[in-house]
């Protein structure tokens, strides 16, 4: 667990400055990698995820609110994050964070944005792969689009905090080898990277168009290639960045 928080560190006020998209690549490329999901015993490799960060250098408004250390699961209307470390005063309540994010939506036209001195962000899971390690994946071992992720990794808790029953439902991410999860190996176009799903001038005029969401090469996943599930990040999302980047 000390490795997997020493990576999700990495992402703070200082290190984004300029270099966001190379830090959140970094951290991507080893969470799609170099980690997987547990489950009682179900193993899931995050396949596709999303950064969301905002710091003074960096106001993405795009992102929820939150109070947390690294290393935390985030259940939010969105989905699930895995919780980057927060930096915020603690005088200031949760309602009055929020509200003040609000506001500051309101005001993006006049790029009024840096609103806080306060650092917040996560890294939203989008699409799963159930694997069993050393196994081939199909087309029905994944799990597309956050809300059904977030159902898949927390769809029962035991109300009566039993901690027997607790440990076998909570999720946990643990260190794997590659070649535990994918036959063939990796290469430097491992990782790609599209525009966030649904992310619109409306929810961050300066960070919309921003290449964080990270997905593995589909020819490393080739049942997600070939099925037919929706919003496949190589498709619109990859040719709408190209727009923006004027390729």
């Amino acid at each position: 667990m000390e490795q997997l928080l020493n990576l999700l560190e990495k992402v703070n006020d200082d290190s984004v400055k300029g270099q966001a998209f190379n830090v959140f690549k970094e951290i991507a490329t080893k969470l799609m990698s170099e980690y997987a999901i547990k489950k009682g015993g179900d193993l899931y490799q995050m396949v596709e995820i999303e950064f969301y960060w905002y710091s003074p250098n960096h106001p993405d408004l795009s992102v929820y609110p939150r109070k947390s250390a690294a290393g935390n699961w985030f259940l939010h209307p969105s989905g699930v994050d895995i919780t980057l470390e927060s930096c915020v005063n603690e005088d200031i309540s949760m309602l009055q964070l929020r509200k003040e994010w609000e506001n500051a939506k309101k005001d993006q036209e006049n790029q009024n944005v840096v609103y806080s001195k306060s650092s917040y962000g996560g890294i939203l899971i989008r699409t799963l792969r159930k694997f069993k390690k050393g196994d081939s994946e199909g087309k029905d071992s994944f799990i597309v689009g956050p809300w059904n992720c977030s159902d898949i990794l927390f769809d029962y808790l035991p109300c009566d905090g039993n901690e027997a029953e607790l440990k076998k439902m909570i999720p946990v991410i643990e260190p794997i080898k590659p070649n535990e999860m994918m036959k063939n190996n990796l290469s430097t176009d491992f990782v790609k990277e599209a525009l966030r799903s649904g992310i619109e001038k409306q929810h961050t005029v300066k960070y919309h168009d921003k290449p964080y969401c990270f997905y593995v090469n589909k020819e490393y996943v080739k049942g997600w290639a070939d099925g037919s599930f929706p919003n496949k990040p190589w498709n619109k999302r990859t040719q709408d960045l190209k727009l923006y980047n004027n390729v």
